[in-house]
């Protein structure tokens, strides 16, 4: 007779067997997690730190070491000092590189009738705006008329001061053939870079940082 719940002879208890490896196994992950876990969360700190310490490295950098000067900015010792420049603004102001000198000035050669000067002059506009206080910006017309860069002005809200220099003196001291031609002043004066033919406005946000951290 084989009583209920007594292993049948010669037979293993297959059942028994499944329940204690699976009260084993249970027991063995708890014990693994439980050792695992802080191990799971130093890992994880740890790749932290290193995202954190190089934003830090990237933020103290320009502070503690000599940065690299963007594509196309000239190294200082190989500027050479810009044009006099001395022209009567819209408002009969007149503005010089000396009353601005201290910071970097980006001088803007456009005519108000030029494509190429209308497709740029957005991003000029805007760039102005962002780097108000911090660089001095002037544009200066030849071949146009008072009233046609009043309109131009307004067209594009550009907010620095706008020469009509019907003379061409201006554009002949700075080697201006056409436009538009932007030229790059450092804080002391010199080019530190100039487009022929336009710019961009990705272009100047990379350039002027630089020139302003200088």
């Amino acid at each position: 007779m084989v009583l209920v719940g007594s292993p049948i002879p010669g037979r293993p208890d297959r059942a028994r067997g499944k329940g204690l490896r699976f009260a084993f196994l249970t027991l063995l992950a708890v014990t693994v997690g439980a050792c695992g876990a802080p191990q799971d969360r130093a890992a994880q700190a740890a790749a932290v730190v290193p995202a954190t310490t190089a934003a830090t490295a990237a933020t103290a950098a320009p502070k503690g070491q000599a940065r690299r000067p963007p594509p196309g900015i000239l190294p200082k010792a190989r500027r050479r000092p810009a044009p006099a420049l001395r022209v009567t603004d819209l408002d009969g102001r007149t503005v010089t590189l000396e009353g601005l000198r201290g910071r970097p000035v980006v001088v803007s050669f456009f005519e108000s009738w030029c494509p190429t000067c209308r497709a740029e002059q957005p991003g000029l506009s805007g760039v102005a705006r962002q780097f108000s206080g911090q660089v001095g910006f002037v544009g200066v017309s030849n071949h146009d008329t008072e009233a046609a860069d009043r309109a131009y002005q307004r067209r594009f809200d550009i907010p620095y001061p706008l020469a009509n220099d019907r003379s061409g003196k201006t554009w002949a001291h700075w080697g201006v053939p056409y436009q538009p031609v932007t030229v790059l002043v450092d804080r002391q004066g010199r080019i530190a870079e100039r487009f022929d033919g336009g710019t961009t406005h990705g272009t100047l946000l990379t350039a002027l940082p630089y020139l302003v951290g200088e």
